[in-house]
C-alpha cells in the first residue's frame, strides 16, 4: 500500500529538507519514493493531511521495562508496543530483568517475534550472568548472535567478573550496560539531602552512583571495550563521564527524562509516584545534567518506563515499589526540557545517538530510504487520564494533567498508526 503524507515540516538537521514543509510519498515496499515541496500527484492508496506538523526520523527509547514474561499484569509486550508507538517510538530497548530474566536464545526469540511486522521494533538486552545473580557469565556470544542488542545485570559487583565480561565483549564489539548502583549504598528510598532528613527517610547518597562509575571506568581503562552507563542522575556522575570521554575512553550514558525536570522536593508529600530509581535528585544535579546534555557528555535521554501495579504504589512510601510509567508522557516532558535546550539538540538524544551506540542503522528522511518516522506537534495539548492512558499500569505523577506536546503517530515502512 502506497502512503502519501502531505504538509510536514522536517525536523531533522541531517536532511536537506530541514525546516522545509514537504510532502512525502512512501511506496508499497516501505521506502520513501518521493519528497517534494510541491504537490505530489499520485493515486496513493492512503493519503494523510497534516497541518505543518513536524516529522523526524523514528525515535528510540533506550531503557524501558515491558514486564514480559513474568509481570504481565503490569505491562506486556503487546500493550508495551502499542504504548511505545503511540508515544512516538519506532524502536525500544527493553530491560533484561523479567521473570525469568532474558538469558537464552529462546528468550530473545520470544521477544523479537512479538514485534515482527509491528509499528515498533523491540530490542532485548540480555543478562550478563546466569539468572542475573552476578556470579557466572552467560553465553554472551550466543546471545549476541541470537539478537541481544546489549548486555547488563542487576546484581553484578564482582570486579573480576566485570573485567572478564568487558574483555569477552571486545571480541564482537559488544556493549556492556552498567546500572550505576552500589548495592550497599543504594538500599535507601530517596535522595540524600535536606528533604530526606525532614521526612526521616533512609536515603541514597550521590556517591552510591558515582563510586560505581569510578570503579567501572577504571576497569574500562584497563580492559578496553565499551561501557554505557544507564540511568545517571548526579552531578558527580556527569563530571566523571565528561573527564573519561576527554581521556579517550569509549563510554556513553543516558539519563531518565524525569530526572531532568523533577527534583526531590516532590517527595515531601509522600506521593509514591515520585519514588523512582535513580531517585529524584537536587536542583544542582539537574543543572549539571542539563549541561551534560548540552556539551555532549550525556548521549541519550531514556523514558526509564517502569510500570507498577496498584498494590505496589497504593501503600506506605517505605513499602512502595520504585518507578513510574513514562513513555506516554515522554514527549511533553521533552517539551519541558526544551525550555532550557534547543529541541534539535534533544532530538539527537533519542534518534541518532542511541542508534550509533547500539549499532542500529539510522534511517534518513531521504528518497530511497526506508521510512521510519515520528510525527509530532510541540504545541498540541491533550489530557492524560485513566481513559487516555495506554499502559496497563497507572503509576504516573502526571495522571489527570493537561499536557503540552502531542504525538501524532509513527510511520514504519508503509504502515502507520495514524487514522
Amino acid at each position: 500500500m502506497s502512503l502519501l503524507l502531505n504538509s510536514l515540516v522536517v525536523s531533522d538537521p541531517l536532511s536537506k529538507y530541514y525546516n522545509s514543509c514537504v510532502n512525502i510519498l512512501i511506496s508499497s515496499d516501505g521506502k520513501i519514493d518521493k519528497i517534494s515541496k510541491k504537490k505530489i500527484n499520485t493515486k496513493a492508496r492512503k493519503i494523510l493531511q497534516f497541518n505543518s506538523n513536524k516529522v523526524s526520523i523514528g525515535w528510540i527509547d533506550f531503557s524501558a521495562n515491558f514486564c514480559d514474561p513474568g509481570f504481565e499484569n503490569k505491562e506486556d509486550l503487546e500493550s508495551g508496543i502499542k504504548l511505545a508507538a503511540n508515544s512516538g517510538f519506532t524502536d525500544v530497548i527493553i530491560k533484561h530483568n523479567t521473570n525469568p530474566v532474558i538469558q537464552t536464545k529462546n528468550d530473545i526469540s520470544y521477544i523479537k517475534n512479538k514485534s515482527l511486522n509491528n509499528f515498533c521494533k523491540i530490542h532485548p538486552i540480555a543478562s550478563t550472568t546466569i539468572n542475573s545473580n552476578g556470579e557466572q557469565m552467560n553465553e554472551l556470544m550466543d546471545l549476541h548472535n541470537a539478537g541481544a542488542i546489549a548486555f547488563s545485570d542487576s546484581n553484578l559487583q564482582n570486579t573480576e567478573l566485570i573485567l572478564n565480561i568487558l574483555l569477552y565483549l571486545k571480541q564482537f564489539n559488544g556493549l556492556y550496560i552498567s546500572k550505576p548502583k552500589d548495592i550497599y549504598l543504594s538500599n535507601g528510598l530517596v535522595n540524600d539531602g535536606i528533604n530526606s532528613n525532614i521526612l526521616g527517610l533512609k536515603s541514597i547518597p550521590n556517591i552510591s552512583e558515582s563510586i560505581t562509575i569510578e570503579r567501572d571506568l577504571s576497569l574500562l581503562k584497563y580492559s578496553g571495550g565499551r561501557i554505557h552507563f544507564s540511568g545517571i542522575s548526579t552531578k558527580e556522575s556527569v563530571n566523571l563521564i565528561r573527564n573519561a570521554k576527554k581521556n579517550g575512553l569509549n563510554v556513553t550514558c543516558d539519563v531518565p527524562i524525569y530526572n531532568l525536570i523533577l527534583d526531590d522536593n516532590k517527595i515531601l508529600d509522600f506521593d509514591t509516584n515520585f519514588k523512582v530509581f535513580p531517585p529524584l535528585r537536587s536542583e544542582s544535579d539537574i543543572d549539571e545534567l542539563i549541561k551534560g546534555l548540552q556539551d555532549g557528555t550525556i548521549d541519550v535521554i531514556s523514558s526509564n518506563h517502569e510500570p507498577q501495579d496498584i498494590d505496589s504504589k497504593n501503600c506506605e512510601f517505605e513499602k512502595a515499589s520504585f518507578g513510574i510509567i513514562s513513555q506516554q508522557t515522554f514527549f511533553p516532558n521533552l517539551v519541558e526540557v526544551s525550555r532550557k535546550l534547543p529541541f534539535e539538540k534533544l532530538l539527537e538524544k533519542i534518534t541518532v545517538n542511541p542508534r550509533n551506540i547500539l549499532g542500529i542503522s539510522n534511517p534518513l528522511i531521504k528518497e530511497g530510504s526506508y521510512a521510519s518516522l515520528t510525527i509530532f506537534d510541540e504545541k498540541g495539548s491533550w489530557d492524560y487520564n485513566e481513559k487516555t492512558n495506554l499502559s496497563k499500569s497507572m503509576n504516573s505523577p502526571w495522571m489527570n494533567w493537561s499536557l503540552r506536546g502531542k504525538i501524532i503517530g509513527v510511520i514504519s515502512g508503509n504502515k502507520t498508526n495514524i487514522s
